[in-house]
């Protein structure tokens, strides 16, 4: 059968596949970019700053591997860190921060939901 007489879903589909690919790359680099926000802020002395990148590395090291467990996390990491400004690290730093923070709000709002049942306070 020629490509000409595919399905017409089929053919969307097909020419969908290389803008997923795409958008799945811009979510891997975007969140190499908060791994490495993360690492940053986690060797700082202050120990606010320490234990918040340090949880959003975590945070972020596990959306990749969800998403890609055989992503070689280094080397993604120095491509993105030869790159970056300290205009960079701002901005991502807000981002990540932000995504970190919703995740969190929502954590403790299942977290309150699933005590309440239980007889916690």
């Amino acid at each position: 059968m020629s490509r000409k007489h595919w399905p017409p879903l089929l053919l969307a589909a097909l020419g969908a596949l290389p803008l997923a690919a795409l958008a799945q790359d811009a979510d891997t680099v975007a969140d190499v970019r908060c791994v490495a926000v993360g690492m940053r802020n986690a060797a700082l002395p202050d120990s606010r700053e320490k234990s918040t990148g340090l949880l959003m590395a975590l945070y972020f090291i596990g959306r990749l591997d969800g998403r890609d467990p055989k992503l070689d996390l280094e080397a993604s990491l120095a491509a993105q860190l030869s790159k970056m400004t300290a205009a960079d690290f701002a901005a991502e730093g807000a981002r990540c921060g932000s995504v970190l923070s919703t995740k969190g709000a929502q954590i403790t709002h299942v977290s309150q939901d699933l005590i309440k049942p239980l007889g916690g306070k």
